[in-house]
């Protein structure tokens, strides 16, 4: 039988947890505080820990990094009333496979165990997984908590201590250079150089002298020489924004780099090494360009040794309410005027808004309304959100999405003969998600 460890100093979170687990199939030890989490961890034998981060005697990652000390295979899962990215990315570098914010989804719980599962079998095949080694960070702000942000939080504190290459895709707006500099700030590298450019506001020849550096007389205006971003990003990160613009030529001398990890300045002969890490940012697709023969596509295999897909806003309307928060506070420090309160009309409106130009155009709608705000609250009208094409009304024999998910689920579970294992699977839904769905609409199940 699977052996599950809660560490945790609330009682009641504890036997819900225990619970639940039984429920699964595990045999549960408990713990109360950090302490006693890290010892019974260290001399039992357990498939999985849930760890809470505030706890006595030894907190959550005192308590994570005991625990990879010594078994650096056992999965740990944080769990935590600080469901912030600054503690995903932390719990994450630390090695958890994975961060659960408080108050406690079961069924991403169940997700996890499912992934940690599949993780054990996996590795009984043979197939290793690496660890992230442990260091500690200065965080950089990126406002969020939703699902998809979670997402790119664990990425981000998985590469943040490498020197792997990462692409980063996402829309204009939707914040990719703060995400590299994310990756930057909380690795071990944060103490050098973090040097961005937009690759498609410079020619080409002028792209090639800010890259790579000339020397003196290289060519007319190069009246000294001048050290180009590589040399002085050494030992960082260059962040390249736009990376879809840059010439065949630089692309080739971009290649060449990152096979290398060497250069020449424009119109020098001496070979420069630098060790700069390289992360790049596009908001279109690479794989089409490389298609149509407009990139290479030998630099985009060496580019995307890590992708991360940044969601764009109409994507994770949840996180519009923090997004507001944090900004106006932004803008009451910056500019010093203040709104304290924010109308339910207001809201409403913030989040239907579709936002093509995501989080930046929703900072500016905001900067904007504050400034044209006459008071404190911030009225709808002060938005001045650019309208949007209605939508055609539905013909009224349309059905709706909860009736056309009621038969899907009764149909599905007519086709496994009412094996609820086996349709949450088809399903992709946990069991306890499917017997929620079954008792809310009302759908029968005959009894075996």
């Amino acid at each position: 039988m699977k052996k599950a460890l809660i560490v945790d100093d609330d009682r009641a979170i504890r036997r819900t947890l225990e619970l639940h687990l039984i429920d699964e199939g595990f045999e549960v030890l408990t713990a109360g505080d950090g302490q006693e989490g890290v010892d019974i961890a260290l001399a039992e034998r357990v498939d999985m820990v849930l760890l809470d981060l505030r706890l006595p005697k030894l907190d959550g990652f005192e308590v994570l990094k005991q625990i990879k000390l010594h078994k650096p295979a056992l999965p740990v899962v944080m769990i935590t009333a600080y469901d912030d990215m600054h503690t995903a990315i932390e719990a994450i570098r630390l090695g958890a496979i994975d961060h659960l914010g408080k108050p406690l989804d079961l069924d991403q719980l169940d997700e996890v165990i499912t992934k940690i599962s599949e993780m054990a079998t996996l590795s009984e095949k043979g197939i290793s997984f690496c660890e992230t080694s442990e260091c500690t960070y200065q965080p950089n702000v990126i406002v969020g908590r939703s699902k998809a942000m979670k997402a790119v939080y664990k990425t981000i504190g998985a590469v943040a201590d490498t020197r792997a290459s990462v692409l980063l895709y996402g829309e204009s707006g939707t914040g990719k250079e703060m995400v590299a500099r994310a990756i930057h700030f909380n690795g071990q590298y944060r103490n050098h150089p973090f040097i961005p450019l937009v690759c498609s506001a410079l020619a080409p020849a002028v792209l090639e002298s800010e890259l790579f550096g000339h020397e003196k007389g290289s060519f007319t205006g190069a009246v000294k020489q001048k050290l180009g971003k590589f040399e002085l990003a050494h030992g960082g990160t260059l962040f390249l924004d736009e990376i879809s613009e840059i010439s065949p030529d630089i692309q080739l001398k971009l290649l060449r780099f990152l096979q290398e990890r060497e250069f020449e300045r424009v119109g020098g002969n001496e070979t420069i090494k630098s060790d700069v890490r390289i992360i790049t940012a596009t908001n279109k697709d690479l794989a089409a360009l490389v298609s149509e023969g407009e990139f290479r596509q030998d630099l985009y295999y060496r580019l995307k040794v890590v992708t991360i897909e940044l969601p764009t806003l109409r994507e994770r309307q949840e996180d519009i309410p923090l997004l507001v928060q944090y900004f106006l506070e932004k803008i009451r420090r910056e500019m010093g005027r203040s709104v304290d309160m924010i109308p339910e009309e207001t809201m409403a409106q913030l989040k239907s808004y579709p936002w093509p130009g995501n989080v930046r155009e929703l900072e500016n709608a905001l900067r904007r309304a504050v400034l044209l705000s006459p008071n404190d609250v911030l009225l709808p009208e002060t938005l001045q959100l650019e309208s949007t094409t209605p939508q055609k009304r539905l013909p009224l024999f349309i059905k709706s999405i909860q009736e056309l998910e009621k038969e899907h689920i009764e149909n599905i579970l007519q086709f496994t003969g009412y094996e609820k294992k086996r349709a949450a699977q088809i399903l992709d839904i946990s069991r306890p998600t499917l017997n929620t769905r079954i008792r809310s609409y009302g759908i029968e199940v005959p009894e075996k």
